[in-house]
């Protein structure tokens, strides 16, 4: 009778230890941070393009420049403390005869310059959404060129930066989500 309770017990104590052991689980990385690119539009509550990044991970904003009509890109890095960093820039033009002096610029024979060595922090990217046919905003991300005016209307002023989001909120998303369909349906 004694061993049957002390038997009890113990699977008591190692079903509760598991069951522990499970909601701690769930709870780190329910409350585990996701970093994310957002892109949005200063004009809306609600930021249409939202990706998932890591520490590392390069993007580009390639645009048409207004005055030349030839391109421009900037390149940017998300550090180890999941920041912007502006870390260089690429781009022809035909300078107009004007040229300029930069420490760290250069001319390849192509006739494209670049900017390097910039590395500049930036909480965060902005700019005026230009027309699909005079400027073609494109977000460069992982091998994807996303055009931005797919999103975004002519003089909207853009957004780019790292939020910091939990896999708990993300669900949160995901359940509101399903909810708003089947009340529409």
């Amino acid at each position: 009778m004694i061993l049957e309770h002390v038997a009890m017990k113990k699977g008591r104590i190692a079903k509760g230890v598991f069951i522990g052991v499970g909601l701690l689980g769930f709870l780190i990385i329910a409350l585990w941070p996701v970093y994310h690119l957002e892109v949005k539009s200063l004009s809306r509550p609600e930021a249409p393009l939202h990706f998932p990044l890591s520490s590392g991970d390069r993007f580009s904003i390639w645009f048409l420049h207004s005055y030349d009509r030839a391109f421009f890109q900037e390149n940017y890095q998300i550090d180890a403390h999941h920041r912007i960093v502006l870390k260089d820039m690429t781009f022809q033009s035909h300078l107009n005869g004007a040229g300029f002096s930069y420490p760290n610029f250069y001319l390849r024979a192509d006739g494209v310059g670049e900017l390097r060595e910039i590395n500049e922090q930036r909480e965060q990217v902005a700019f005026m959404m230009g027309s699909k046919d005079l400027a073609n905003h494109t977000l460069l991300w992982k091998g994807e060129k996303i055009e931005l005016s797919n999103f975004f209307q002519a003089g909207e002023i853009i957004t780019l930066r790292v939020v910091e989001r939990t896999a708990w909120k993300k669900l949160w998303q995901v359940i509101v989500d399903h909810g708003e369909r089947r009340l529409t349906s």
